[in-house]
């Protein structure tokens, strides 16, 4: 449990800084490429042997690369969804995205909840739902609901994202965690660094320093948050870790931002919270 509330903890900080590199920092490529360079290289550094093609870790090799291209689809769909849908209907779905592999492990891992943590899942996403359920003021139901399909592919591939973790967890060698991770960023690294460029070509605007300076302080806590999301779902069931990593770190989130960032929060968005509190009590029964 105690990797599972760091990794919760560490996505929380990931967010956070995401929200106050928008301060010193609005070109979001710029961001991702110092995000991904210092993931990788932390990923490089911790690192065993420092062998980046050990014999027997094709499984990690490949794994990486698909999470890797995962990482970066999803990335693309939701910056895609928020244009036609609006931030709060693709945010929504996208959080969503963890009923995917939920049901994958209780359908073909064997990992059975119990009636209080099955309801626990589902007020889940009863709370993922009301936080995220305001509506966009000034977007019509017309243009929010306008690409109802590429909402579902924003939620499939969010959801085999989230994962990822557990199919690398199943098919996978736990000493080549570090690798599988190490891949996962290169291949991120590589496709981002390809859509800065071709961004930069279209608008003629080069990634500055406070850019890049930007993703390194968003990339630490990426890094841990997903080496520990990986260490948690070899430890617990996918159905407690999947919906107590996306809930909690809504909640430390809303917290930290209210208290410390001065964030307003409506009255639904508590409601949610006190879902959630109530959520995590039962998943944990």
């Amino acid at each position: 449990m105690i990797y599972l509330i760091f990794a919760i903890l560490f996505s929380a900080s990931l967010a956070l800084a995401l929200r106050i590199s928008e301060t010193f920092s609005d070109n979001r490529y710029g961001i991702l490429v110092g995000n991904y360079v210092t993931c990788l290289v932390v990923a490089f550094i911790l690192l065993p042997d420092k062998n980046i093609f050990a014999a027997g870790s094709r499984t990690a090799v490949l794994t990486g690369i698909v999470n890797g291209f995962l990482f970066t689809g999803n990335l693309v769909l939701m910056q895609k969804c928020i244009r036609e849908n609006g931030a709060v209907l693709s945010s929504a779905f996208a959080k969503l995205g963890i009923v995917i592999p939920v049901t994958a492990s209780i359908l073909f891992l064997g990992e059975i909840p119990t009636l209080f943590q099955l309801v626990g899942i589902v007020l889940v996403i009863v709370a993922i739902w009301v936080i995220n359920s305001e509506g966009d003021r000034g977007c019509g139901r017309r243009r929010r609901m306008g690409s109802a399909g590429l909402l579902l592919v924003l939620f499939v591939v969010s959801g085999m994202a989230d994962g990822m973790s557990k199919v690398t967890e199943r098919i996978g060698e736990r000493r080549f965690d570090a690798l599988f991770l190490f891949y996962t960023f290169l291949t991120a690294l590589v496709l981002t660094v390809v859509l800065a460029f071709l961004e930069q070509q279209r608008t003629r605007r080069k990634i500055g320093k406070m850019d890049f300076l930007s993703g390194v302080a968003v990339g630490f806590p990426n890094y841990f948050s997903t080496s520990l999301l990986l260490a948690s779902v070899s430890r617990l069931p996918a159905f407690i870790v999947y919906p107590s990593f996306s809930v909690g770190t809504i909640l430390v989130v809303s917290f930290v931002s209210v208290l410390v960032l001065g964030d307003p929060i409506s009255r639904r968005q508590i409601g949610g919270c006190g879902i959630i509190l109530v959520a995590l009590a039962l998943l944990n029964l």
